[in-house]
């Protein structure tokens, strides 16, 4: 699971990635509202190789602003 980050990121926090599976258990959510909400925020997942059953990742920095957004409208 996703550590919180500090509010000095480290260059490794940038490239830090998450699974859709993980920001699920996360928000107690499944998974496909998990991925609507992600997609109606613009926010992109990352392919971790160009094969085709690659596996999909969020960006942790993409996904602790949207978590910070979210406890501020609730």
């Amino acid at each position: 699971m996703p550590r919180k980050a500090a509010d000095n990121d480290s260059p490794d926090d940038k490239l830090r990635v998450v699974s859709l599976k993980s920001i699920a258990k996360l928000v107690d959510a499944h998974r496909a509202s998990v991925r609507r909400w992600l997609t109606e925020e613009g926010i992109r997942p990352v392919a971790m190789s160009r094969t085709r059953n690659s596996a999909i990742r969020y960006r942790w920095s993409d996904i602790e602003r949207w978590l910070r957004e979210r406890e501020e409208v609730e």
